[in-house]
């Protein structure tokens, strides 16, 4: 009887994971996978990129109105999707798309939440607070690019226990990983 009882909660247990999942957005994910892959061309086409990148964004706003986004995966995708926009509306809007994620539960949307909020920060003439952002200016006339920088960046406002709790590293890896040409912001080698 044990093994019987043993087993019955095995399939419950099964049953609960796959309804939790259940609920997620398949079209989303499509549309966050696509997103996701058409940067990791080499090199990136922008010609084609920013049309389908405000297809997207259209598309999640349509989804938004519709009530179609509603778990914390979703939420977390759509964060991404939202955050290739153009205007600082765009990253507000993401980083409430990540927050929703985290409400959610869905803590893989810590080091997103951090991204969007910087991204804000910068296309509103403020300096970023996590570091997540780097530019990388081309010297006028020449085409020649400057060295990179995440200037303006606001290092003093936050402790770097606090960039580790949004899954952002600390200053010091920042600072190497920058100087080293690697962008990467999390805490994590993504």
């Amino acid at each position: 009887m044990r093994i019987f009882h043993g087993f019955g909660l095995l399939v419950l247990l099964l049953c609960a994971i796959n309804t939790a999942h259940a609920g997620d957005n398949p079209r989303l994910k499509t549309m966050f996978d696509t997103d996701q892959a058409e940067r990791e061309q080499e090199p990136i086409n922008w010609k084609t990129l920013i049309p389908n990148d405000t297809k997207r964004r259209a598309e999640l706003h349509r989804m938004l109105e519709q009530n179609t986004v509603t778990t914390g995966l979703d939420y977390y995708e759509a964060a991404f999707i939202q955050q290739h926009g153009l205007k600082p509306d765009d990253y507000l809007l993401a980083h409430v798309l990540a927050m929703a994620a985290l409400a959610k539960g869905y803590t893989q949307a810590r080091w997103i939440a951090a991204a969007t909020l910087d991204r804000y920060l910068q296309q509103n003439q403020h300096p970023q607070i996590f570091g997540t952002q780097t530019v990388i200016r081309t010297v006028a006339g020449t085409g020649k690019e400057e060295a990179p920088t995440r200037a303006p960046f606001n290092t003093t406002l936050l402790p770097d226990s606090l960039r580790s709790t949004l899954g952002v590293a600390d200053l010091k890896t920042l600072a190497n990983r920058l100087s080293q040409k690697d962008y990467h912001s999390s805490d994590s080698e993504n």
